[in-house]
């Protein structure tokens, strides 16, 4: 009797107009969302590989000058000169350390339309993010891409109400509910057989047109990524169906469902993502970098009156590095680093304090995000994508350890006048992104598999328990009405 219910739901939906209106609609917007991800990774992928051009060019123009002047050749300038480490560490042999493409990159933009893939290091520091004082969030991107994630996240919802709002109110409405529990069919099963009806649909649909969508707009398919992609859709999918049965269940007429239903939406959608970025706000301000910069400039200045205590005070701790002669004769570039670091180790505690800040912003947001399904699912796809505050707070940290072995090689160098040679370029620290595991992936991802499980479970329990208590009373009432 299931599947002859399963089967006749099937080609009742099928026969529905608007069931055909929602599935070209979906499709033409899942393939748009695909594609404004394969444009942000072509522009990603074109970043980086300029970025590495740059570098191989920098370094290929380093070693001929420095070959040109140890062969006497070339007479350059203090400040041109590639022999001079600071020359080398600061501007002439600064590289770029690059964010690969992730695999599932095509389906999310995330956090990364904020954060540049190649990031100069130099002497003068390495910053990543720039202006990501603020945590996104997904009701910040609705004037963001429209891309697959977004798509999925909002949109889906709203077309998966459009088909489920009027579960069983429509066949109230039309006077055939009657007709139907006039059979030998359970409540329970009639409702679980019209739910179940509409999630294949849906799903099928979804996973089906963005799979042929991502293997022709995006240049591949990782089929580890997109069975875990259709894993979320599927349970995503389940929540507003389970939500939809839950509201025809209760009772009343259509368009009092489809009310509640959109209500639901707004809230779970939009008020409750914003408020969580409030709140996050509110508990953990991140100071603005105008503050930031002022605060620097008047480091810098107060560190220049400073500048001959600063530099004899290096020397002081550390004698090994000492230039022979006078301190007072040491060249500009040397007191400029030396002013440079100083100015640097005092705003250290205001970088420290502002990276606390928006970490602790994330660890917030992260816990309140089991407020809303929405938050939820939107964290998982860009976690899974490779463009969520994961993969990019562990490049970061691969982008600071990089500057730091930078810093290592030529600041020893710089302060001891120490000129370098064509053996020492291939000395200095290469740039390499280790990627985490799949296991550490899976990890973080499984708390979220679970809580949207839970929440589907927690909706099919909730209309089990109304179908139980009010068969007896609020079916036979429909039924004699129809």
């Amino acid at each position: 009797m299931a599947w002859i219910l399963l089967k006749h739901e099937v080609r009742a939906l099928l026969a529905d107009r608007l069931v055909w209106v929602v599935g070209l609609t979906l499709a033409v917007v899942l393939g748009y969302g695909v594609w404004v991800g394969a444009q942000a990774v072509e522009r990603y992928g074109a970043t980086l590989a300029l970025a590495q051009e740059t570098d191989a060019a920098q370094m290929a123009d380093l070693r001929e000058a420095m070959a040109a002047v140890a062969s006497g050749e070339g007479n350059p300038s203090p400040f041109q000169d590639p022999r001079r480490p600071f020359v080398t560490g600061r501007t002439r042999g600064a590289m770029h350390a690059t964010l690969p493409v992730a695999s599932f990159q095509t389906s999310a933009v995330g956090q990364l339309d904020l954060v540049s893939p190649a990031v100069l290091v130099s002497l003068d520091g390495a910053e990543v993010g720039g202006g990501r004082e603020e945590i996104e969030n997904p009701v910040h991107l609705l004037a963001g891409p429209l891309d697959l994630a977004f798509v999925i996240t909002f949109l889906l919802p709203l077309l998966t109400l459009a088909m489920s709002f009027d579960l069983l109110s429509r066949e109230k409405d039309m006077g055939t509910l009657g007709l139907l529990l006039s059979q030998p069919i359970q409540p329970r099963r009639l409702v679980w057989m019209k739910a179940l009806a509409r999630w294949m649909i849906l799903v099928g649909l979804t996973v089906g047109a963005g799979g042929l969508w991502l293997m022709a707009l995006g240049g591949g398919l990782d089929l580890g990524g997109f069975a875990l992609w259709s894993g979320i859709v599927a349970l995503y999918v389940a929540f507003w169906i389970g939500l939809a049965t839950v509201v025809n269940v209760y009772g009343g007429n259509s368009p009092r469902h489809a009310m509640l239903l959109a209500f639901s939406w707004l809230v779970l959608a939009v008020a409750v993502p914003s408020s969580s970025q409030v709140v996050a706000s509110i508990l953990h301000p991140v100071p603005p970098r105008a503050e930031w910069v002022a605060l620097e400039r008047e480091e810098l200045s107060q560190v220049q009156e400073e500048a001959a205590e600063v530099l004899a005070t290096y020397y002081q701790e550390h004698p090994e590095m000492a230039p022979e002669g006078s301190i007072d004769v040491v060249d500009f570039q040397t007191r400029s680093f030396a002013l440079q670091e100083e100015a640097r180790r005092r705003m250290d505690p205001v970088r420290e304090r502002h990276r606390e800040q928006r970490s602790a912003q994330q660890a917030l947001i992260h816990q309140l995000r089991w407020a809303s399904p929405v938050t939820l699912t939107w964290d998982l796809f860009i976690d899974l994508a490779g463009t969520g505050d994961a993969r990019l707070t562990h490049f970061e940290s691969e982008v600071r350890a990089y500057h730091a072995a930078w810093h290592g090689f030529f600041a020893p160098r710089v302060y001891a006048d120490r000129r370098l040679s064509e053996d020492d370029l291939a000395s200095i620290p290469v740039w390499v992104f280790e990627e985490e595991e799949r296991s550490a992936l899976m990890a973080r991802l499984a708390p979220g598999f679970l809580g949207l499980l839970g929440l589907v479970g927690a909706l099919m329990l909730a209309a089990w328990h109304m179908l139980r208590l009010r068969g007896g009373v609020r079916w036979a009432a429909e039924r004699s009405a129809g």
